[in-house]
């Protein structure tokens, strides 16, 4: 990995595209959620006890903050910008964003972009982008500009479970690596010669085991809710618009089972992204992202508070399905050699790739956080290729964790250093 530099202390006007609210201390952020409910065992577990109620929308809600163009103060260090009368500091880290930014040129991708986020004070450090196809383009960020694809599997992972299936139950299988058949559903003890654990099914995303547990165990409308749980087809709490992330989900029972496996039309921001593994990271609670620090001569709206979106043990085994996707399977070549910044650090993930035809593009999808014992920082990163690839988004994804890993280890140092010298 290059080493990390400063961005030049006079810098063209960024615009970020973003504003958010002043949000509440990283500690009380959890501790202001409702407690989950006590949830019996997995196999006598009512669906009704173990899926918590979905949060009022007016809590996911937020007009927009009359904040200016950001730029770069030199005497701060941080970036600024003017809030209505007043002046905002915001969370972005320079030192990141520019990295994130010179990685996404680096790679020169047609379409790309990272955002890195703390889960347990929703504070943004990062909103890179970049686009080798459409150079003055800006708002990639938040813009639901790429399907879904098997990030929506974590939805689909959480509906199951919620319903009481087992994480380690197997269910054997054949076919369905490109695309499904109403036929792979059914069992078929001639054919059906592999057999995936939920666990193993998430890790190495293998879609007819999530198309034939959907088919079984889900009906249309509790994916439906389950995905409006976790922000999909409703508005993102932030202070500019964030595009609405649609997640349509057929009554045909084959066309939902396929729009489970990830197959849907379901589509998604890298904001949004972001926040799915802050979800897993945070216990099952979502914590809304935060973009201005504080502000000098503005009033800022109170923020909305966190709620619960899956209760811990279905977090628990969600965030052990995002651990396998690293170690074992779909991220793990991607994770195999990584920079000192990261050794030892446990990175929870999900991939997600598909294509579209007309005209090609080809997406490419990594959400994640880490250290996985103990969150700090989750991470998303989608790239949108021609036919030539430039880059996929686990690589891009772990050079976005190294740097952060790397910034955390500088500061570090830099204070032991000021402690010694007094």
């Amino acid at each position: 990995m290059k080493p990390l530099r400063f961005p030049a202390l006079i810098l063209p006007v960024v615009t970020l595209l973003l504003a958010g609210v002043a949000g509440p201390r990283a500690d009380a952020a959890l501790d202001a959620a409702p407690a989950p409910a006590a949830v019996p065992a997995e196999q006598d577990a009512a669906p009704e006890a173990r899926a918590p109620a979905a949060a009022p929308r007016a809590a996911r809600a937020a007009e927009p903050l009359p904040l200016g163009e950001s730029r770069l103060d030199p005497a701060v260090g941080r970036f600024v910008a003017t809030l209505g009368a007043g002046r905002a500091t915001l969370t972005i880290d320079p030192r990141l964003q520019d990295r994130l930014e010179r990685s996404l040129e680096t790679y020169r991708v047609p379409w790309g972009a990272t955002v890195l986020l703390e889960p347990r004070s929703g504070r943004v450090l990062a909103l890179a982008e970049h686009s080798l196809a459409e150079p003055g383009r800006r708002g990639l960020a938040l813009s639901a500009m790429a399907p879904a694809a098997s990030l929506f599997k974590i939805v689909t992972a959480a509906a199951l479970l919620e319903k009481g299936a087992s994480a380690d139950g197997e269910v054997c299988w054949h076919g369905g690596k490109h695309r499904l058949d109403p036929k792979l559903l059914r069992d078929d003890p001639r054919r059906d010669l592999r057999c995936s654990s939920l666990t193993s099914a998430f890790g190495h995303s293998t879609n007819v085991v999530f198309a034939k547990l959907a088919d079984r165990d889900l009906d249309p409308a509790t994916l439906r809710a389950t995905a409006e749980r976790f922000l999909f087809n409703v508005p993102i709490a932030f202070s500019r618009p964030v595009e609405v992330s649609s997640a349509k989900v057929p009554d045909d029972p084959f066309d939902a089972a396929k729009t489970a496996a990830g197959f849907g039309s379901v589509r998604l921001s890298p904001l949004h992204a972001a926040l799915l593994a802050a979800i897993v990271a945070n216990g099952g609670v979502y914590v809304p992202p935060v973009l201005v620090e504080d502000a000098a001569g503005a009033t800022l709206p109170e923020a909305s508070a966190p709620w619960r979106v899956v209760d811990e043990q279905v977090a628990a085994r969600l965030a052990d399905m995002m651990r396998e996707t690293v170690t074992s399977g779909t991220a793990r070549r991607a994770f195999r050699r990584v920079a000192a910044s990261l050794r030892g650090v446990h990175v929870a993930g999900k991939t997600g790739s598909l294509a579209d035809v007309r005209p090609f593009r080809d997406y490419s999808w990594f959400v994640g956080y880490a250290p996985a014992e103990n969150p700090e920082i989750a991470v998303a990163t989608v790239i949108v290729n021609d036919r030539l690839w430039h880059a996929r988004a686990p690589t891009v994804a772990r050079e976005a964790l190294e740097a952060f890993f790397a910034t955390r280890l500088a500061h570090a140092g830099g204070a032991l250093r000021t402690a010694a010298v007094r």
